[in-house]
């Protein structure tokens, strides 16, 4: 009788990180990850990092799904607004990563961030963005600022007046 070989993962060709920068009513929603993914500062962005072979094309849904399991919310349509080259250190070894972050309209949901994986979630307007917000963070409000359509005021009970 011959014992079946476990199937060994291929190894992984890349990292890609994925981020959303979810705005609402003139504020975004920052993240204190209990383990940063992202470079600098205190605040980030929900997200995650994908570990994939060449070709596989995850990203979206993936952050859809990180969204909703780390802060509770749903998102409308994800529109790249950044992105940032690093390597990472995570397994031990030097990581070649991709940071892609894309902006997106809250929808639905109640902010809930989950302690496991983030201190806190909170609606932040870049008014009140500090030296604890990187770079890249500033560079992708203003790149979805002046990319985005106006948001629609909210109507009464769903309907238009």
């Amino acid at each position: 009788m011959t014992t079946p070989t476990p199937e060994r993962a291929p190894p992984v060709a890349y990292q890609v990180g994925v981020f959303a920068l979810v705005h609402q009513r003139n504020q975004y929603l920052l993240v204190r990850p209990r383990r940063p993914l992202l470079p600098g500062g205190n605040y980030g962005l929900p997200g995650l990092l994908l570990e994939a072979q060449a070709g596989s094309s995850v990203a979206e849904l993936g952050l859809r799904r990180a969204l909703l399991a780390q802060v509770g919310i749903s998102v409308s349509d994800l529109r790249l607004v950044g992105s940032h080259a690093a390597r990472g250190t995570e397994s031990g070894q030097a990581d070649a990563r991709l940071y892609l972050i894309f902006g997106t309209e809250y929808c639905s949901g109640i902010l809930n961030p989950q302690p496991a994986e983030l201190y806190s979630a909170e609606w932040m307007a870049p008014s009140s963005f500090d030296n604890r917000t990187p770079d890249w963070l500033h560079a992708a409000v203003r790149e979805y600022q002046t990319t985005a359509a106006p948001t629609p005021p909210p109507s009464v009970f769903g309907r238009k007046r």
